[in-house]
């Protein structure tokens, strides 16, 4: 699958956080909630992230293939 760089964003925030709730990857990526939303869900299982009641966080320690830069 090959990610757009709105993917490839949201990815990095989650990947440098220890875990992030949704309301701070809207203010930090600026995206609106719906977009942020659908790039969520396109992205869950292909970039390693896993939702919790705490939040986002990657499954492994370090970046994910889709948060690599290119």
């Amino acid at each position: 699958m090959e990610f757009t760089e709105r993917e490839k964003n949201v990815c990095r925030i989650i990947c440098d956080s220890e875990t992030i709730r949704f309301t701070d990857i809207k203010k930090i990526s600026g995206l609106h909630q719906e977009i942020l939303s659908r790039t969520l869900k396109r992205i869950d299982n292909d970039c390693n992230i896993s939702k919790s009641s705490e939040g986002y966080k990657c499954k492994d320690t370090g970046y994910s293939s889709c948060c690599v830069h290119k």
